[in-house]
């Protein structure tokens, strides 16, 4: 009996240990992954839409809306990066730049969508929701977050 019980609490321990190594290393990895691309430098850049998007772009765009997606284009002169939120059922969604930059080797890209906020605004009609920013050209490639 006083074996059984040994080996049950040398199981659970065990169990525990692996658990926490477990977890320590998704924490250690996760805290890590954030300085992946150390930034060097900041990106200026201009939120465009409408008749400021060259028309080769608006069709990859048109393309690709109905699912999420991420796209660089360029002109040879400018740099857009697009990134599509696919489609939603409402209206009512807005897209921020959360930080646009270089680092190293990369342009990292990070944005954030919120809405609908006020019920009475939004339309029961399907939108996609997409960021479109223009920025000097760099030949970097695009990290998107």
């Amino acid at each position: 009996m006083l074996g059984r019980k040994n080996t049950r609490y040398s199981r659970i321990r065990v169990t525990i240990s692996v658990a926490f190594i477990i977890l320590s290393s998704v924490f250690i990895t996760s805290c890590s992954s954030k300085e992946e691309y150390p930034k060097t430098g900041d990106i200026d850049y201009t939120v465009v839409s409408g008749a400021d998007i060259p028309h080769e772009l608006k069709k990859l765009i048109k393309d690709r809306k109905k699912n999420s997606f991420e796209l660089s284009y360029s002109d040879g002169s400018y740099l857009y990066i697009v990134k599509g939120y696919g489609r939603h059922d409402t209206s009512g969604y807005n897209i921020k730049v959360a930080d646009l930059y270089q680092s190293d080797k990369n342009i990292v890209f990070d944005t954030d969508i919120t809405g609908p906020e006020d019920e009475n605004k939004v339309t029961k009609k399907a939108t996609y929701p997409y960021i479109v920013v223009k920025t000097e050209y760099i030949s970097n490639s695009v990290i998107f977050k």
